[in-house]
């Protein structure tokens, strides 16, 4: 099909990709500590966390499921999508604190001093599998969007795009994902704000939306999604951010247990701001595209199609690199965080428990080229089941491992009752639970006639996640009470919480014991003028009309934007070395 791109749109995307490396560059070196290379050295920026925690969960995933979901069923797409707030909050309010005073390095480290050693193992194997299908759907939906957008064969998009969102995230570690993910944060906005005018200018009206769509397409819930469905996806939904690796490293990367709920809370306005900007266009795309229903087209193309349609010459770049963005950044992450659990709870646990900073650097650094390369293949796999809807893969997925793998996790955090043997009588019984399920629906109820499709698509699926949930809490609070606690047990227990109960020191911190804190502006401010520039070049090379002076007027947004960041990367600078000269007099004048 022809992609539409103009030299614009090239100019964009190339320029952006090179951008991105060049941050990975950047960060290259200064990648000296296992600490600063998985947590940033707890130095991250309030701000630039909760930018990055909004966009771990945010991929071109939720443009292609959620789009789909939206063109074929309507309003209801923009409730699910608004799950992921509700999960944020609640992480914000109950599990912010607890993670930063957890003081780590990769998510399940805390397991063996809450649990056991057995623990921390078998959720950390058990977990890499999990997180890495999930990436998996991610990178085959942003092959779907770049093949369609640029007209690429899609075995082609799926390796390409995971190949440059690796590169990267090998080299800079989380400095490198948090910073590009600002920058993404930045396309991304970008993209959906000029979409979302140009498409409703189409439509005329919010009503206008429902034209030619069944009953209930304006309702916040309809078939098939019932409120059975609607409650026990967002309790999935609840349980998968809270228990999420990714989501946890943005938590305990910052400086302290405030500035860990500044960025949850950041990152839960912009999940509600969010969801109706990208996608009630894609409602739109039901009255002014109803040509994708029919096949070989899809509605998974729903959000590609209305940008080749929509998007002046030149935006249409923006929109596959905001595309990118969503994803590189949740890959980037999920690749980071994936490989700290690998190189600490793996690898420095089981077989060099001495082993040299360096060394660790260079092992995660390894074990983030093996995820990515793994979730590649993933991505390719998916080819041959794409008839099957991206969200139910999700849900079916989730369904079956987040319950007996994350619920053990967040009770550890959360209540001193909880027994090693009680954690892994809800692992064994929620998988048991999770995938007899799977198993019943696929074998039997799936081969009967007289069953309606949709209830075993929407609903069944919906009451084997509420039942799995409830078998793997029951399972460990029935052992956890009848088992009676060794005093060894408590007191490991009790010394864990002591921990939880204590505030961090910010002067103790990894960043201001090392002295190898430095400003994120500086490179921020490059980046930002940078990709402004690329705007202000692409107006000049594309042909007249709305988007060059749409390009025009980002392109000096963003140029002074970088400047101000510029700017302030001197002051913070200033203050560092105030901070520094403070620590090494406090130093001198406790010396004898």
């Amino acid at each position: 099909m022809p992609t539409g791109l103009h030299t614009a749109d090239h100019i964009v995307i190339l320029g952006y990709f090179v951008l991105l490396t060049l941050i990975g560059f950047y960060f290259w070196k200064r990648m000296r500590h296992v600490r600063d290379f998985f947590t940033g050295g707890n130095a991250i920026p309030w701000w630039l966390a909760g930018v990055s925690f909004y966009l771990t969960g945010f991929s071109a995933f939720s443009f292609v499921a959620y789009s789909e979901m939206a063109y074929r069923y309507g309003f209801v797409a923009v409730t699910l999508a608004w799950s992921s707030a509700v999960a944020m909050a609640v992480g914000t309010l109950f599990m912010a604190s607890r993670w930063r005073r957890a003081r780590i390095i990769s998510p399940t480290e805390f397991l063996e001093a809450r649990y056991n050693k057995q623990i921390r193992q078998i959720l950390a194997w058990a977990g890499i599998p999990l997180r890495v299908i999930d990436d998996g759907l991610k990178i085959y939906a942003t092959g779907v969007f770049v093949s369609v957008g640029m007209g690429y064969d899609l075995k082609m998009s799926i390796i390409v795009s995971g190949a440059v969102m690796l590169l990267y995230t090998f080299m800079g570690g989380l400095w490198a994902v948090v910073v590009t993910d600002y920058i993404q944060f930045i396309i991304l906005t970008l993209g959906v704000v000029v979409l979302f005018p140009l498409v409703f200018a189409q439509v005329g009206s919010f009503e206008a939306l429902a034209h030619g769509a069944q009953a209930g397409f304006l309702s916040p819930i309809g078939a098939p999604f019932s409120l059975l469905y609607v409650i026990a996806f967002y309790l999935l939904i609840i349980l998968s951010y809270n228990g999420n690796w990714a989501f946890a490293q943005k938590f305990y990367s910052v400086s302290d247990e405030r500035a860990a709920r500044k960025a949850g809370m950041l990152a839960v306005g912009l999940k509600i701001l969010g969801p109706p900007l990208f996608i009630l266009p894609a409602m739109a795309a039901r009255s002014l595209m109803p040509e994708l229903m029919q096949p070989p087209n899809s509605p998974q193309y729903t959000y590609a199609a209305l940008s080749l349609r929509y998007l002046p010459a030149g935006l249409m770049g923006l929109m596959i690199a905001a595309m990118f963005s969503a994803t590189m950044s949740t890959l980037s992450g999920d690749y980071n965080v994936i490989a700290s659990v690998m190189t600490e709870d793996i690898y420095r646990r089981l077989f060099h428990k001495d082993a040299s900073q360096r060394r660790l650097v260079i092992v995660g650094r390894i074990a983030t080229l093996v995820i990515g390369a793994i979730t590649i293949s993933i991505g390719v796999t998916l080819i041959a089941t794409a008839r099957r809807g991206l969200f139910e893969v999700m849900v079916t997925v989730f369904g079956i491992f987040i319950g007996p793998m994350l619920i053990p996790m967040l009770l550890g955090l959360l209540s001193r009752r909880v027994t090693w043997r009680g954690a892994v009588a809800g692992i064994s019984a929620g998988l048991v639970s999770g995938l007899s399920f799977y198993f019943y629906k696929t074998l039997v109820l799936a081969k009967q006639p007289s069953i309606d499709p949709n209830w075993l698509r929407y609903d069944y699926e919906a009451i084997s996640i509420l039942i799995n949930f409830a078998v793997t809490l029951l399972a460990i609070l029935l052992v956890s009470a009848v088992e009676k606690m060794p005093a060894s047990e408590r007191a490991k227990i009790d010394e864990f919480f002591v921990r939880l109960s204590t505030p961090i020191d910010v002067s103790q911190t990894h960043a201001r014991v090392t002295g190898e804190v430095f400003s994120p502006f500086y490179i921020i401010g490059w980046v930002t003028g940078g990709t402004g520039l690329l705007l202000l070049i692409a107006s000049v090379v594309q042909p007249a009309g709305i988007g060059r002076y749409i390009n025009l007027a980002a392109g000096i947004t963003l140029c002074l934007l970088g400047y101000g960041f510029y700017r302030l990367h001197g002051r913070v600078m200033q203050r560092q070395a105030r901070l520094a000269s403070e620590d090494a007099n406090a130093v001198a004048a406790g010396a004898p």
